[in-house]
């Protein structure tokens, strides 16, 4: 049950409808006090069923017939069902972000050739296009291979990071959500194969030059911060 109320799934519930710091201060009040197990069951499953009355009760549906179920119609599990739509309340603790910034003499244009992900979303703000070509590539699958193109040669800066989420408080703050990168390979040469948590405004950065015409291809791999 200690396992359950710490896995990111529990986590991404919970901070979903209740600020961050109550889930904090319930987890360290466990880890402080001393409680017969019955007891940290019994605070866990009330937890979840006061969820699950909040979630029917915005569904305005039956009550799920177990909570297993309940658990699983929400955090689906991506990689084996990929009709099923990831709710967007959720997307921030599952997506992994790449900012690609191509800067040359000649400023002449990089192309994103091709993206093995359905549900990746690749835009080219004009924030990110001053002084040099830049795209920003998002997606919530866990896995990411992309190739792309340098006309000239130049210099290529990968950030890798997590959803920019504002505060609804105050939109110049930016909100942490973690993820967790575990695999980074440049045109098959391994950058990393191991957690390297992330946040957007903590990136991972990594810089390579490129020759004119050459093609570079991006493999990444991801998890929920904190996923077992």
């Amino acid at each position: 049950m200690k396992a359950v109320f710490e896995s990111s799934r529990t986590f991404g519930l919970f901070t979903a409808y209740f600020d961050e710091e109550l889930y904090r201060y319930a987890k360290a009040y466990y880890e402080n006090h001393v409680f017969e197990r019955s007891c940290y069951m019994y605070a866990v499953f009330g937890v979840t069923k006061v969820l699950e009355n909040v979630e029917i009760s915005q569904r305005n549906h039956l009550p799920y017939r177990d909570m297993q179920r309940f658990l699983e119609q929400d955090f689906a599990i991506i990689h084996e069902d990929k009709d099923k739509q990831l709710p967007d309340k959720f997307k921030p603790y599952f997506t992994g972000r790449l900012d690609v910034k191509f800067m040359s003499k000649e400023q002449t244009d990089f192309q994103i050739v091709s993206a093995s992900d359905e549900e990746v979303k690749i835009e080219k703000p004009d924030w990110f296009n001053k002084d040099g070509v830049g795209y920003v590539i998002q997606s919530y699958i866990g896995e990411l291979e992309f190739t792309a193109r340098a006309k000239t040669a130049g210099k290529i800066n990968l950030y890798l990071r997590g959803s920019d989420v504002r505060s609804p408080e105050d939109n110049s703050k930016r909100i942490p959500y973690w993820i967790d990168f575990t695999k980074f390979i440049v045109n098959d040469k391994i950058i990393f194969d191991k957690v390297i948590p992330v946040w957007h405004d903590k990136p991972y950065i990594y810089k390579m030059d490129v020759k004119a015409g050459e093609e570079i291809k991006i493999q990444v791999e991801w998890l929920p911060h904190g996923n077992n």
